[in-house]
């Protein structure tokens, strides 16, 4: 049987330190040259309205310890309106309010397809799994302070991750609905048990703080060199979200990637809104300022072949664009879980299986 596995069982059965205890092991494989990923790849397709455009989004991987595959593929209705001053990314799949991401796991032991799971709850716990796990690698060990940009579902996973690998006892949200962050701060000082402040500003977010994260759906920048102190560990969910001149004050960048994403297109480029082309330059110019020896792979630091940071006084940049053999590892621990506890509706799996060769 295949299991169809929706996001309220997924989020049933996996919390974020399970989550990332099983990114921890494939992040080593990576490494150890023991899991394999092929990049992030999107194709951009415009519409008869000039501010909507078609994005088709995959991703792949798989592990051989856990001897699984993954592809995460999105569909999806993209435009970029202006709020706040700052143009943010939305996106549907049919209409406003529904998204059509799934994730197929497949069995490298006999190639059968073990389940189709909604990417949901999946894609915001992996990201946050996997930065919690950059944090623990890049952020100093006394860190107590955590300045949180962004007061959404992303924001919340991350705080909760970055919480269980450093003592956080402050968190300082900015976001620019006061209504947002106030939410935030209430309900995730009730569940994290600490002092969460909602502020005014990114520069009152940033102030004092330890870890700097920006988890928005921003793609004009929201962190500026002013908002940068020694010694900080800094994260973003985009590149987009920091400004250029801010990552020269970078001292040392750590990825999880297999490399910038690759972005197709069915028109030149004189046809494509400005910030359509993804992050191949944002990635350069980084490249380009940091040295070489400073920028390495979060799988490279977890198997110590690199190190997460230099010293107390260097700026350590974090982020991850993701791998699908991150979602092989988190898919392949949600679907053991699951058939083990009989959630899941069974599909035959015949009917993803032909006697025509192809």
């Amino acid at each position: 049987m295949t299991l169809l596995i929706n996001n309220e069982v997924a989020a049933d059965v996996l919390g974020m330190h399970e989550c990332m205890e099983a990114l921890a092991v494939v992040l080593k494989e990576i490494g150890n040259g023991e899991a394999a990923d092929r990049n992030k790849s999107n194709i951009h397709i415009p519409t008869g309205d000039p501010r909507l455009w078609y994005r088709y989004c995959s991703m792949e991987g798989g592990s051989r310890a856990l001897q699984m595959v993954a592809i995460r593929i999105k569909s999806d209705m993209v435009s970029w309106p202006d709020v706040n001053g700052r143009l943010r990314e939305t996106k549907y799949t049919r209409e406003p309010g529904l998204y059509g991401g799934i994730i197929l796991l497949f069995s490298a032991t006999n190639g059968e397809l073990l389940a189709i799971l909604n990417d949901g709850f999946i894609q915001h716990l992996r990201v946050a799994g996997t930065y919690g796990l950059g944090v623990q690698y890049t952020a100093r060990q006394d860190a107590r302070v955590l300045g949180m940009l962004g007061s959404g579902t992303m924001a919340r996973l991350n705080a909760e991750a970055y919480c269980l690998v450093r003592s956080i006892k402050q968190i300082k949200v900015y976001s620019p609905r006061p209504g947002n962050r106030k939410r935030f701060a209430q309900e995730m000082g009730e569940k994290l048990e600490i002092d969460v402040i909602p502020v005014d500003s990114a520069e009152a977010a940033a102030k004092g703080t330890d870890i700097l994260a920006a988890m928005t759906d921003s793609i004009d920048p929201v962190i500026y060199p002013e908002l940068l102190a020694q010694g900080m560990c800094v994260c973003t969910v985009t590149n987009a979200e920091m400004s250029p001149a801010a990552y020269r004050h970078v001292d040392r960048m750590v990825l999880a990637r297999t490399s910038a994403a690759d972005h197709h297109f069915t028109t030149g480029e004189d046809q494509r809104p400005r910030h359509l082309g993804g992050s191949n330059q944002k990635v350069l110019e980084l490249e380009s300022v940091v040295p070489p020896d400073h920028v390495h792979q979060l799988s490279d630091v977890m198997s110590g072949h690199a190190p997460g940071r230099g010293s107390d006084r260097e700026i350590v940049f974090f982020q991850s664009e993701g791998m699908g053999s991150q979602f092989a590892a988190v898919a392949g621990k949600i679907y053991a879980k699951a058939k083990e506890q009989g959630l899941g509706r069974e599909l035959p799996g015949e009917w993803f299986l032909q006697n025509i060769r192809t």
